[in-house]
């Protein structure tokens, strides 16, 4: 009876203590598996906010490029001097075309300095038609307008986004704006205001482009309510009494105050994860750029970690159950026991194959396991040094890692590769030999056990090609990039004579328009396309990879700046000559330095440049020059 509470209590308190431990170390994998996934997610919208900046500023550039045209050109000048009807028409013809090409205008204005409209044109984008107005208003009353009375001469100004209002009504249902202006002159005297109306829900289209739906930024005004939103109830809460309560400063005050302090970041409150970035319009009025992720979307980005961590921690558990009642009868009942209960006890110990050989590795008893495993059967390996035969001689320093184990602390374990002899098949096992010791601490047996692992080793090596694979364009992704950029970055630090090495950026232009016009099947055609012509253009030796939705990075090791701006000039016009693809691409080049990060940045003003010079061409920044 009294052997049987013992048995008991030992069974409790082994049970008590593996599971603890059991249960505190999964406790730390979920929690370090939460804080991975959100750092992992607000890099990923930090990357989609910054390529909605990128687009952003494109859009600027090319709003303010158009005002600045017709504000003034001839057609416009001669119809202020002569409102003829014929002077009108060509106006209008002008204004017809520029509506319809580039499809940012819901309509294009001239005010007079009275506040009273002398032209205007509406455009529709669902029919893409434009519409002449025959009744023109009276817009002195209006902010805007007074706004306008303040501007500058040549100065381009914007009225914040609000909701179009004709006759003095709301236009229902609700149409947002933001307004561009510029005074217009003729003759050395102010002769009234050109006002284009840009179409928010278009610019939206644009500015909010993703793959992913979670990831498609919300715009939030200077003052905390929502501009653009996919959720339309929320959206103008400073001009409609009944949405008031939707503002972001109030949701989410702490991060709020983080946004009025840095340009760009992101914060936890209250179960969400916030990502913002901030832009500028004309005259320095903010905006942000804001991508909000519940707790419910983040654990739907890492469910399947989650799943193969409970699994995980379910089996560990069911073993930890199953195994204590065995073992520890196994420790009360032949602890201290003769050499055959030892030698039985960790024959038996759940490993899959196990050989037990005398002191100097002539196999003794092998089980079933290990003949499957290793093709070896017990006579094969009586008569030789079973540790060699199995380990082989192309694995020589484990070999010698294994006697000095043993030597040492009686015991070795470590990973080695079998030469299965019927198969001819290479196995990947966890191998374990622990000495058996005799009176006096001499040895008498070693007892070896055998762990197939190769399923395992070869489910590990694909999920890592791909983890660091582009599932489209089967080039390296943005991780494996991350990593390859730091080990090229310390071998230029380390050689910085001997190891010239360039980064690259290039995306594709204009891409959203394939997408846009051609659809996301077609533009996916292009990317694969791009990245293959890549591939062929450069080397085998350099580094490609797709980072974003159509940006590459390249790597090019022992090349100088002038050879990797001609072969980027080849991918170029090998892009630009290829028959099916309708696109071209712009290039930003450096050289890598040990700083990893300036030498990244350099790269993305070199492509800034690129873009902004008028794309379809590769520019370089160095990494010794002077950068914001």
């Amino acid at each position: 009876m009294r052997q049987r509470k013992n048995i008991f209590w030992h069974l409790c308190i082994t049970t008590v203590v593996l599971v603890s431990i059991a249960f505190a170390y999964y406790a730390q994998q979920y929690q370090n598996l939460e804080e991975e996934t959100v750092e992992l997610t607000a890099k990923q919208a930090m990357h989609q906010l910054a390529y909605s900046e990128r687009e952003y500023q494109s859009v600027r550039s090319q709003l303010v490029s158009i005002i600045e045209l017709l504000s003034h050109s001839r057609s416009l000048y001669d119809y202020i001097l002569s409102p003829s009807a014929e002077n009108r028409e060509v106006v209008e013809e002008v204004w017809s075309s520029m509506a319809i090409n580039q499809k940012w205008y819901s309509q294009i204005r001239f005010i007079d300095n009275a506040g009273k409209e002398q032209l205007r044109l509406n455009y529709l984008l669902s029919g893409n038609r434009v519409q002449m107005a025959e009744q023109l208003q009276d817009k002195s009353h209006r902010g805007y307008f007074r706004y306008a009375k303040l501007l500058r001469d040549e100065q381009i100004g914007a009225w914040g986004i609000d909701l179009e209002m004709e006759n003095g009504e709301l236009v229902f249902p609700y149409k947002p704006a933001l307004r561009l202006i510029t005074p217009v002159e003729v003759q050395g005297q102010r002769a009234g205001y050109l006002i284009l109306n840009i179409d928010i829900w278009y610019l939206t289209s644009r500015l909010n482009y993703s793959p992913d739906k979670s990831f498609r930024p919300e715009l939030v005004g200077e003052t905390g309510f929502y501009m653009i939103s996919d959720d339309p109830s929320k959206l103008f809460g400073h001009l409609l009494a009944s949405r008031s309560q939707h503002n972001l400063a109030r949701y989410y005050p702490e991060t709020w105050q983080m946004m009025q302090d840095q340009k760009s970041g992101y914060h936890l409150e209250k179960d969400h994860l916030i990502v913002f970035n901030q832009i500028y319009m004309e005259g320095r009025q903010k905006l942000y750029l804001v991508i909000d992720l519940s707790q419910e979307e983040l654990k739907v980005r890492s469910e399947r970690d989650y799943q193969i961590l409970l699994k995980e921690a379910s089996i560990v558990l069911l073993m930890v159950l199953a195994f204590t009642v065995p073992a520890t009868s196994g420790v009360v009942y032949y602890r201290k026991r003769s050499l055959e209960s030892q030698l039985a006890r960790a024959a038996l110990s759940g490993m899959s194959a196990v050989v037990i050989s005398d002191k100097k590795h002539h196999a003794v008893l092998v089980n079933d396991e290990f003949e499957r495993l290793t093709g070896y059967r017990q006579k094969d390996i009586a008569s030789q040094n079973m540790i060699k035969a199995l380990v082989g001689e192309e694995q020589f320093a484990t070999t010698l890692q294994l006697f000095e184990a043993l030597s040492s602390n009686q015991i070795w374990e470590g990973e080695i590769t079998i030469h299965n002899q019927k198969t001819h098949t290479k196995v990947t096992a966890i191998m374990r030999v622990q000495c058996v010791l005799a009176k006096g601490r001499k040895v008498s047996y070693y007892i070896t056990s055998l762990v197939d692992i190769s399923e395992r080793k070869e489910l590990e090596e694909r999920l890592r090609i791909l983890s660091e694979k582009d599932e489209l364009t089967q080039l390296w992704n943005r991780r494996k990039f991350e990593l390859e950029l730091r080990h090229s970055a310390k071998l230029s630090g380390r050689y910085p004579e001997r190891h010239d090495t360039c980064l690259a950026l290039l995306d594709i232009d204009f891409f959203k328009r394939v997408n846009d016009e051609l659809g996301h099947d077609e533009g996916d055609r292009v990317i694969s396309r791009v990245g293959a012509i890549i591939t062929e253009a450069l080397r085998e030796t350099d580094f490609i990879a797709r980072i974003g939705g159509e940006e590459f990075a390249i790597i090019m090791p022992h090349t100088s700046i002038e050879e990797a701006e001609q072969a980027l000039n080849r991918v170029r016009i090998a892009v630009e000559m290829a028959a099916d693809v309708p696109i071209t691409v712009s290039v930003g080049l450096t050289d890598l330095t040990s700083n990893s990060t300036r030498c990244y940045k350099c790269a993305d003003i070199a492509l800034y440049e690129s873009k902004t010079l008028g794309r379809n061409r590769v520019s370089v920044c160095q990494s010794c020059d002077e950068i914001a």
